[in-house]
C-alpha cells in the first residue's frame, strides 16, 4: 500500500468518526400538531349567505366549532353561553308567554263574539266598549312594566280586536234609526280603527300591535269590492301594501317588513284562486280580469322584492320561529320571499291553462326576486334596478297596448312579455353571476 492510499484511508476514518457525533436535535422535521395546525389554517370557514341565512341541513356533519361542542378527545374549545338548564328555562318561559298571549287573544275574542250575539244590541255595545276600555287601561298600566310587558301588549291587542269586531257588528245590528250602518260607513270606521291601532302601536312601541293593523288593512282591501268592484279590490290591496311597508320603514322593523311581504302576496293569491265569497254583508270578490291580476302582482312583487333587500339582515318573527323549531335561522330575505312565493304561485296556478300568461308571471317573479338577491349579495342597487325598472315599464306598456302589439308581433302580448322579460332577467343575472 502506498503512502497516498494510507493517507486517504486515515482521512476517511476521521470523517466517519466525525459523522457519528452529528447532533440531529436541531433538525426540524415537523410534528403532527404543527401539520394539523397548518391544515386547519388552510381550511376556510364556509361562507354564510346573508340572503338565505343559516338554514338547517340534516345531512351536514357537525363542525365541532360551536359553543359547547365536545371534540373527539373529550375537550371543549369554547364554553357554551349558558348551561342546558338555563337555556331550557329561558326558552320555555318565552314559549309559555307567547302561548298564553295567543290563548288569551282567542279566549277573549270568543267572549266578545258571545257577548255580541247573545245580548241585545244596546247591551252588547256597552259590554264590548267596557271590555275594550279595560284592555286599554291594563295596557297603559302593564306595558311599561318589564315583568308584565307581554301581558300588557296582549290586552291592547285584545282591545283592538274587540273594537274591530264591534265595528263589523254595527253593520248587522238593528237599533232604531242609528243601526245598521252602511257598508261605506263601515269601511270608514274600520280605517279609523286602523289609524288608532297604528297610534297605539307607536305609543307602546311594539310590532305585535302594529301587525294587527297590517292584517286588518288587507282585510279592508278585500272587502273594497263591496264598494269599488274588482278594480277597487286591486287598488286597495296595492295601497294597503304600500302603507304596510311605509310603517315598516318608519319603524325600521324587520318583523313588519317580513309580514307585509308574505301577507300581501298570499292575499293576492287568495283572491286569484278563490271564486269569491261573502263575509256577513261584505263581498270578497275574486280577481278574474287577467291583465288586472297580472299588473297588480307585478307591482306588489317589485315592492316586496325591494323591501326584502332593504331589510335582509334584520331580525324577524319568522326567522326566530324557525330557530325555535330547530330548523336553523333563515334570513329575512329567504323566509319572507319563500312565503311570498307561495301566494304568488297560487296566482300562477289560477291561470295555469294559459301557458304564456303563467310563464309571464313566473318570469317577472324571477326577475324581481333574482334582482333583490343580487342586491343582498352586494351588487349596487342602481345597477340592478335600472334595467329591471326600465324593462318593466316598457313591457307593461306592451301589455296595455293589447291588440295593437299583437298585430305587430308574431306572439300574443303575454308570450311576448315572457320572451323579452326573460332576456332582460338573463342579462341582469349573468352580468353579475360571480356574486351568486
Amino acid at each position: 500500500m502506498s503512502a497516498e492510499d494510507r493517507d486517504d484511508r486515515i482521512i476517511r476514518e476521521r470523517r466517519f468518526r466525525m459523522g457519528r457525533n452529528i447532533d440531529i436535535t436541531d433538525i426540524d422535521v415537523g410534528s403532527g400538531d404543527s401539520v394539523s395546525d397548518s391544515v386547519e389554517a388552510t381550511e376556510k370557514e364556509p361562507e354564510l349567505d346573508e340572503a338565505l341565512g343559516d338554514v338547517f341541513d340534516p345531512f351536514s356533519a357537525p363542525s365541532g366549532k360551536d359553543s359547547g361542542a365536545v371534540q373527539r378527545d373529550g375537550s371543549v374549545q369554547s364554553a357554551p353561553e349558558s348551561d342546558l338548564v338555563t337555556t331550557m328555562a329561558r326558552e320555555g318561559e318565552k314559549r309559555v308567554n307567547w302561548s298564553l298571549m295567543v290563548a288569551m287573544i282567542f279566549v277573549f275574542s270568543a267572549l266578545s263574539v258571545v257577548a255580541g250575539t247573545t245580548f241585545p244590541p244596546a247591551v252588547s255595545l256597552l259590554i264590548l266598549l267596557a271590555l275594550a276600555a279595560v284592555g286599554f287601561s291594563l295596557g297603559e298600566r302593564w306595558v311599561p312594566n318589564r315583568n308584565l310587558h307581554i301581558l300588557g301588549v296582549t290586552w291592547v291587542i285584545i282591545s283592538m280586536k274587540v273594537l274591530y269586531g264591534l265595528a263589523v257588528e254595527l253593520n248587522r245590528w238593528e237599533l232604531g234609526p242609528f243601526l245598521p250602518i252602511s257598508v261605506e260607513m263601515l269601511a270608514v270606521l274600520l280605517l279609523a280603527l286602523v289609524a288608532l291601532n297604528v297610534f297605539v302601536a307607536y305609543r307602546h312601541n311594539h310590532d305585535a300591535i302594529a301587525a294587527q293593523a297590517t292584517l286588518v288593512l288587507l282585510a279592508i282591501a278585500s272587502t273594497a269590492g263591496s264598494v269599488g268592484g274588482e278594480i277597487g279590490v286591486a287598488v286597495m290591496i296595492l295601497v294597503a301594501t304600500l302603507l304596510l311597508h311605509s310603517i315598516a320603514l318608519h319603524r325600521n322593523s324587520g318583523n313588519l317588513a317580513a309580514l307585509g311581504i308574505a301577507a300581501s302576496n298570499l292575499w293576492i293569491g287568495m283572491h286569484a284562486l278563490t271564486g269569491g265569497f261573502e263575509a256577513g254583508s261584505l263581498r270578497i270578490l275574486p280577481l278574474e280580469t287577467p291583465l288586472l291580476l297580472f299588473l297588480l302582482l307585478m307591482l306588489v312583487t317589485g315592492v316586496n322584492a325591494s323591501m326584502a333587500a332593504r331589510f335582509a339582515r334584520e331580525e324577524n318573527w319568522f326567522s326566530l320561529g324557525f330557530q325555535a323549531l330547530g330548523l336553523g335561522k333563515p334570513g329575512l330575505w329567504g323566509v319572507s320571499i319563500s312565503m311570498g312565493m307561495v301566494g304568488a304561485l297560487l296566482a300562477v296556478a289560477s291561470s295555469r291553462e294559459d301557458v304564456g300568461y303563467a310563464l309571464g308571471m313566473v318570469t317577472f317573479l324571477g326577475a324581481a326576486f333574482g334582482g333583490s338577491y343580487l342586491v343582498v349579495r352586494g351588487v349596487e342597487r342602481d345597477r340592478v334596478a335600472l334595467p329591471l325598472l326600465a324593462g318593466g315599464m316598457a313591457l307593461s306598456l306592451l301589455l296595455l297596448l293589447g291588440d295593437s302589439s299583437e298585430s305587430v308581433l308574431p306572439l300574443d302580448r303575454y308570450e311576448s312579455f315572457t320572451v323579452f322579460a326573460a332576456l332582460i332577467t338573463g342579462f341582469v343575472m349573468l352580468r353579475d353571476q360571480d356574486r351568486v
